[in-house]
This record gives C-alpha cells, sequence and structure tokens, in this order.
C-alpha cells in the first residue's frame, strides 16, 4: 500500500505540471491580434481534429507497444514544441503548425494516461478507486492551471509574448517529470510474445477495435461522447471572445475607469473557472455514488447543453454558463473514463481509448467550422446557443430509441459486467 501511495503520488506531481494554464486565457486573442478570423480559427481546430483522426489509432497502438510512461514522455516534448510554437509563429500556416503538434501531443496522451493509470491502479488491485484518483488528479491540475491563467494573463497585459515563454520553461519541468512515473509492470522489462507485453500486433489491431467499439456495452456510449464532445465541448473555443463581448456591453466602463486590462480579467475569469473545475474533477467520485453511472453521464451533458441557451435572453449569464461547463465537463470526464476502462482488456487498452478519441474528434470537425462560420455571420454567443440546441435534439432521441448505458451494463458497485472479450451481439 506504501509503494502505491507513492505511485499515485508521483502521478499527482505529473499532472500537476502536465497542463500549465499561461496561455488559455488569452490564445484566441493571441490569434486575433495576429490578424486571424473566427472562420480561420475554426480551420485550426478542424486541422486539430484531422490530426487527432489521423494520429489516434497509431499513437495508442505506439503507448501499447512502446510503454504507456514512453508514450506520456513523448507527449510531454510535443508539447514544448507547441509551446516554443508560439514565439515564432505569426499566420494561419504557422498556428496550424502549432495547433497540429498540441494535438498530435495529445493523441499520446489520450488512450496511454488513463490506461496507465488504470493499468498501475490494478497491479496493486485498487481498481475501485479509479474515479477518486483520476479526479483528485484533474483537481490538481486544475488548481495549478488555475494559478498560472492568473500569471499568464497579467503576462500578456506587459507582453503578449511573456505566457509562452513561462509555458515552455513549465513544459521543460513536465519533460522531467513525466520520467518519475514508474512503467507499468508489462513494461518494466523486455518480454517475448506481443501477448505479455500488454500491446497487440498491428495487424490485429484494427479487428479487435472494431469488436470492442461496438459491443454492446460501448456502441451507443461511443456515439453519444462524440456528441457530446462535438456538440458541447466545442463552445469552449469561445469563451474568450464571449467573455470579452459581455464584459465589454456590462462592465466595461467601470473596468476602464479602474485601469483594468481586458487580458487581466480574462486571466482571473479563467482561474475562477479551473478552481470550480477542480472542485468538480475532485468530486466526481461522490457524484458517480450519488447518481450513479448512467444517471450522471445523462444529466450532466444535458444540462449543459440546455444552459448554452440562456445568455441569449440574460446575457451576463455567459458566466454561470461557462462555469457550469467547466465544472459539469471536469465530473464527465473521470466517470466516463472508468465506464470505457471497465469495458475493455489490459491487453491493446491504450488503442482502443485512442481509438474512441478518434471518433470523438471526426464528429468535433462539422461542429467546429459549422460553428465559427455562424459566429462570423452572427456572433459567438448565438454559434453556442445552437450547439447546445443540436446536442439537446440529437441526444434525446439517442436516449429513447439506442441507450448508451443499459442498467445491466453497469451493476450496483458500478463496475461494468461485459468480459471485454466478449463479441459484440
Amino acid at each position: 500500500m506504501v509503494e502505491a501511495s507513492r505511485t499515485v503520488l508521483k502521478y499527482y506531481f505529473y499532472r500537476a505540471t502536465s497542463g500549465p494554464g499561461f496561455t488559455y486565457p488569452i490564445y484566441t486573442l493571441f490569434l486575433l491580434l495576429n490578424g486571424l478570423t473566427f472562420t480561420e480559427i475554426g480551420i485550426i481546430a478542424t486541422v486539430q481534429s484531422l490530426v487527432v483522426v489521423g494520429g489516434e489509432i497509431p499513437t495508442g497502438w505506439i503507448g501499447d507497444r512502446i510503454g504507456r510512461r514512453n508514450s506520456l514522455a513523448i507527449a510531454a516534448v510535443l508539447f514544448l514544441i507547441s509551446n516554443a510554437g508560439y514565439l515564432v509563429a505569426t499566420d494561419l500556416w504557422g498556428f496550424l503548425f502549432v495547433f497540429g503538434t498540441l494535438s498530435f501531443g495529445h493523441t499520446f496522451v489520450s488512450g496511454s494516461a488513463s490506461a496507465w493509470l488504470y493499468d498501475t491502479l490494478e497491479e496493486h488491485d485498487i481498481t475501485d478507486e479509479f474515479t477518486r484518483i483520476s479526479g483528485r488528479a484533474g483537481a490538481v491540475s486544475k488548481t495549478v492551471r488555475a494559478v498560472t491563467m492568473i500569471v499568464g494573463g497579467l503576462l500578456y497585459v506587459v507582453d503578449p509574448l511573456y505566457p509562452f515563454y513561462a509555458a515552455v520553461a513549465f513544459s521543460l519541468v513536465n519533460v522531467a517529470f513525466v520520467f518519475v512515473l514508474p512503467k507499468n509492470a508489462a513494461y518494466a522489462a523486455d518480454r517475448e510474445s506481443d501477448d505479455e507485453d500488454g500491446s497487440l500486433p498491428l495487424l490485429e489491431a484494427l479487428p479487435t477495435i472494431r469488436d470492442r467499439i461496438t459491443s454492446r456495452e460501448l456502441r451507443w456510449f461511443v456515439v453519444y461522447m462524440a456528441l457530446f464532445s462535438g456538440a458541447v465541448l466545442t463552445a469552449d473555443m469561445y469563451i474568450q471572445p464571449v467573455v470579452r463581448d459581455t464584459l465589454e456591453q456590462t462592465y466595461g466602463a467601470v473596468l476602464s475607469s479602474q485601469g483594468i486590462p481586458e487580458a487581466a480579467t480574462l486571466g482571473f475569469l479563467y482561474a475562477s473557472f479551473m478552481i470550480v473545475s477542480a472542485i468538480g474533477s475532485d468530486y466526481a467520485a461522490e457524484v458517480e455514488s450519488v447518481l450513479g453511472i448512467k444517471r450522471a453521464m445523462y444529466l450532466l451533458p444535458l444540462g449543459i447543453a440546455l444552459f448554452y441557451l440562456a445568455p441569449l435572453v440574460v446575457p451576463v449569464a455567459v458566466f454561470p454558463m461557462f462555469f457550469a461547463m467547466k465544472a459539469s465537463n471536469s465530473l464527465i470526464f473521470p466517470i466516463s473514463s472508468r465506464y470505457i476502462n471497465d469495458q475493455i482488456a489490459s491487453v491493446g487498452r491504450a488503442t482502443v481509448i485512442s481509438a474512441i478519441a478518434m471518433v470523438r474528434a471526426v464528429a468535433g470537425v462539422p461542429f467546429r467550422v459549422g460553428s465559427g462560420v455562424f459566429a462570423d455571420l452572427f456572433s459567438p454567443v448565438a454559434a453556442v446557443a445552437v450547439l447546445g440546441i443540436v446536442f439537446v435534439v440529437c441526444a434525446l432521441p439517442l436516449f429513447a430509441l439506442a441507450p448508451p448505458i443499459r442498467d445491466d451494463d453497469v451493476p450496483a458497485d458500478g463496475v461494468g459486467s461485459a468480459s471485454p472479450s466478449e463479441p459484440p451481439d
């Protein structure tokens, strides 16, 4: 148990340094400052999705092949390159490289991070702690991001490039911390067979992914999470322009009279988002215990989507709307990750999880391009509202006709009942 506690502590340190928030409150403003339009920002987001689509399965397979910890190390280096890229990018092509590299790095994390944690806990026979530890790690990460967001907003006021210098420095620390993590037992020493090293032979990967994703327990859940990622999480790229416009319309005169810069305000606001998000992540296990996986996965996304309509009537509702979006998503992620991991075997785990992330990325393409064009034609607030409407209109028939989670998929203890090797019915 002492060894398990030390490993979990190392994981918390890794997560604390893995996502600094210096650039997050101001990156859209930085793109606009460099002359990009909302349509071009939507194009960048689409290219990010395409990078994910092309990279998820190969990088997931690599994570299973070379080890999840080594996969996380590659991601840390790519994040470093991406942050450094901001310092030289000046046009659409430069920022396509920056964000493309960022997304490629995330493909190394999306499957391997969750698989590493689940398999590590399985080695210590404490997989029932997955939601709690994953949620607590998210809370630690978000708390650090909250502090760095405040610093990033203040640095942006001094010089728009300073937040990116800070991000580069933090990324260097993360590269060092990732090597503190232990390897999963399957990768601690060289193995003679593919079956023993936790990976699938490349030619077997695609049919195995197909069988697991299309299994009774996962097929409609994957569709539902793709809809959630596309229709609901796309709203995240409109936080900065929506908040900026709302502040100018409501509190602009007050802020100007006090000499408070816009970027500094965004830094503190994003820090507040992260604090609420950290609290939500830390309580994910409690929410899962009270609501159960099924109700939590139904009610939280639907509630966020309905909230997206409020600013059309009450403009200042954008603030509680984004707070609700951040907190709810922090609750949803560890709960959905627990459900997915419960339904798949250790062998090829990272590959399958990466494939699910790929499906979600594909679904995001039309939402990002369409909402970007809509925002240019009308307003970012209207684009967010349309995203909420689309989710509700698509999710309700799905609940009725093909429930993403059925009652017999999740027994009373919250652990999926199906054998990972069970073929789809």
